[in-house]
Formats: structure tokens, sequence, C-alpha cells
């Protein structure tokens, strides 16, 4: 895939690319391997995944932070279901009792939950290395 620079809706293919060292303030250019495989090694790179969008990953963080947010209201939701089930049969699940199907849910949306959460100590551990 293509590194690419959305401007005003069109995309543009990045090809190559200037650089500024932070400390020494050196300007460097460097070129897409793909697109100039016959230049020199230290002139390349594989832009499409050296190029780094720090707002695009924090949009993601928030986005998995309110997924979290949205699963853990909806994990309530299902413990007061839980709760209620429970209470109209006096814990004992005789009938046509939901208690089963509700406890394997709230146990499968507890899990997802547990993904959603590696899933963003991984994008966190990442951006912040």
């Amino acid at each position: 895939m293509k590194a690419r620079l959305n401007i005003l809706g069109r995309k543009h293919n990045i090809v190559s690319v200037e650089v500024q060292d932070p400390e020494t303030g050196e300007r460097k250019h460097f070129y897409d391997s793909e697109e100039f495989s016959f230049m020199p090694e230290d002139k390349t790179a594989d832009l499409a995944n050296c190029i780094e969008s720090p707002i695009y990953e924090a949009r993601i963080v928030e986005d998995l932070n309110q997924l979290i947010v949205d699963s853990r209201d909806h994990l309530k939701d299902l413990g007061n279901q839980i709760i209620q089930e429970a209470l109209v049969h006096n814990g004992l699940p005789f009938g046509d009792s939901a208690l089963p199907s509700l406890a394997k849910e709230y146990k499968e949306h507890s899990d997802y939950i547990d993904g959603v959460a590696s899933a963003l100590e991984v994008v966190k551990r990442d951006n912040y290395e």
C-alpha cells in the first residue's frame, strides 16, 4: 500500500520526502524504495511503513477508549438484567428463564472488553516507545 497525502480531497502518492533532523537542523531527502529502487539504500525508505500520523493514532486511541466505555455500559445493563432475572425466579433458572443466555452473553462481552483493552494497550505502547 502506498503512502498517500490528501490535499483538498485529492489523494497523491508520496514518492519522496524531505525531513529535518530535530537536533542538528540538517535536511535530508528520502525516496520511496518501491519507486526509486535504483538509488542507494541510504537515500531510500519504504515510505508506506515509515510515515507516522500522531493525529490518526490519537483518533484510534480515542475510539478504543469510547468503545470500552460503551461496552462497560452494556455490561452493566446485562448485569442488571441478570439480577432481575434471578429475582423473578428466586435465583433458580427454571422455566423460561433467560438467566443462562444472559450469563453467557455477559461472559462473552466481558471477554470482548478485555480484548479491546488489550488492543488499546498495544496501540499506546507502539505510540510511546
